[in-house]
């Protein structure tokens, strides 16, 4: 089909370039605008295909700036799209959830392009030329015809061939804000990426994660520096201790079931979610990152809400403390109609001013966050085993009264039976630790040199290494101290167990209807 790649088509703004400039001073942070591209990507993927997304970064040659592209090889669009695109307020197309607004695209290139900077979007339904518009903002915006899609050398995207590409020139000034505060003056791309990488595996989770019956995910995401690509991973919130409460909620005239998932922040997961390394944004055991995170549908739209939530007996918001730093969790919501459960106009927040989200949060102040959480949960795991062990054993003295050493230091739980049974165990909410070996063999020498001769150790814990099954092996082969009589104690005998082989954790969930 012959093309006249001479044409040229206007397209009006409905607004003018000032309002535009507005829209960058909206506070929307770099990895946000950044998620709105990625969210019309995904929104663009072709139906029985999985979606495909590449994030590319390169350095500009003024150093205050990055060099942005976002591609996706979906459907890509019309000149009647992408004249509506442009628009502020424009009607989304589709149904599809993540097109929520129609003021995505343009609150992304506004603020990411700072108002009045550079951009350029490349598109096309089909094999054969792009239609092309350029940057800045103005009031008629012309579109070019192009066979070549025309970015910086050192962008690479992923796959050949894409359907859409946004290039943006992004002040290097925003491109800081996707890390905490004390970063901002981080200025190489590796760093940077690390950082992107997080943000968009915690929002994308859901489509990351790999589909229970195909093995595969719903979407790729892919960052690449130059020829370096990295594939974001699903970065789920890192919970131990989990409890799961599923209600039955009225939204928008349905009744929706809901999953709210709450527990204990596992600190030996969060160092592991991103590529094998830790976390540097999200599940920092601080009171900015404390609270759950929203998803509804297979996208994280909030993370760290906790005031936003939950209030006091005055309703005002719960303030933020240390002692709600290991209290994490996730409210499950899905896929729901566009308009129930609304969102803020540039995806940053929910909007308190929708009904159906009070709804919600009234149903969620029957459970109340946990003050505390690590101490509540080990002292939940010591009280349910004493009762194991006196269901089991009820003629055997269970108590966690007994305390070792001159400090005073208290054993988790004694176990006192016939035949001068002496079990003394630990009980640790987390992954097991070194210390947490040595703790239990300190109770093991205080009581010995008291004249009192335990019979087993045990350390239960929510998993172990087998580098710490070796540990307490090699610790079972150590001298013990001798009684106070000068006699020789029996050897050790450190025991490893979990909590799921003890039958100490299920996840059991409260059904309730509001």
């Amino acid at each position: 089909m012959y093309v006249n790649m001479d044409k040229e088509y206007k397209i009006s703004i409905n607004v003018t370039p000032k309002a535009f400039e507005g829209l960058a001073r909206q506070g929307m942070l770099f990895h946000q605008g950044v998620c709105e591209l990625c969210d019309d990507a995904i929104a663009a993927c072709i139906l029985g295909e999985k979606a495909r997304v590449c994030v590319a970064l390169a350095a500009d040659p003024d150093k205050h700036y990055l060099q942005l592209a976002v591609a996706d090889w979906g459907f890509g669009m019309e000149l009647s799209s992408l004249t509506n695109a442009l628009q502020l307020g424009s009607a989304p197309l589709n149904d599809n959830r993540l097109n929520e607004h129609g003021y995505g695209l343009n609150n992304a290139l506004a603020c990411l392009s700072g108002g009045s900077g550079d951009w350029c979007i490349y598109t096309r339904c089909q094999p054969g030329p792009y239609y092309k518009v350029s940057g800045p903002f103005d009031l008629n915006m012309t579109v070019k015809m192009t066979n070549t899609i025309d970015l910086p050398e050192t962008l690479n995207l992923q796959w050949p061939e894409p359907s859409t590409v946004i290039y943006v020139r992004v002040p290097m000034s925003m491109a800081r804000t996707l890390q905490r505060q004390g970063n901002r003056k981080l200025s190489d791309l590796s760093t940077l990426r690390q950082w992107l990488v997080e943000h968009l595996g915690v929002a994308y989770r859901g489509y990351l994660e790999l589909d229970p019956v195909s093995l595969e995910p719903s979407a790729k995401i892919a960052v690449t520096i130059g020829q370096s690509s990295i594939l974001v991973p699903p970065i789920p919130v890192p919970m131990m201790m989990a409890r799961t409460e599923r209600l039955e909620i009225e939204l928008g005239g349905q009744v929706v079931p809901v999953t709210y998932v709450h527990g204990t922040l596992d600190k030996s997961k969060r160092e592991h979610l991103v590529h094998g390394n830790k976390t540097r944004f999200y599940y920092q055991c601080s009171q900015p990152t404390q609270g759950i995170d929203i998803r509804l549908g297979k996208r994280v739209i909030a993370t760290a809400q906790l005031g936003e939530i939950w209030h006091r007996e005055d309703g005002s918001p719960l303030c933020r403390h240390n002692s709600y730093n290991e209290f994490v969790g996730e409210l499950i919501l899905p896929e729901l109609p566009r308009g129930v459960l609304a969102t803020l106009n540039n995806k940053t927040g929910i909007d308190r001013n929708d009904p159906d989200w009070e709804t919600i949060f009234d149903a969620l102040s029957d459970f109340p966050p946990q003050k505390n959480a690590i101490k509540y949960s080990e002292d939940e795991l010591k009280n349910k085993w004493m009762k194991l062990l006196k269901a089991a054993n009820p003629e055997d003295e269970v108590t966690s009264e007994i305390s070792v050493w001159p400090t005073g230091t208290r054993i988790d739980v004694v176990d006192k039976g016939t035949n001068d049974k002496y079990d003394i165990y630990e009980l640790k909410a987390h992954k097991a630790e070194p210390q947490d070996l040595y703790q239990l063999k300190m109770y093991w020498d205080g009581l010995v040199l008291e004249g009192i001769q335990p019979t087993r150790g045990f350390l239960f814990v929510s998993e172990y290494s087998d580098a710490i099954q070796k540990m307490a092996n090699a610790m079972n082969t150590l001298p013990t101290p001798h009684l106070p009589d000068g006699t020789p104690s029996q050897p050790y005998h450190l025991l490893l167990a979990t909590h799921t082989e003890k039958e100490l954790i299920k996840h059991l969930g409260h059904c309730k209807s509001i």
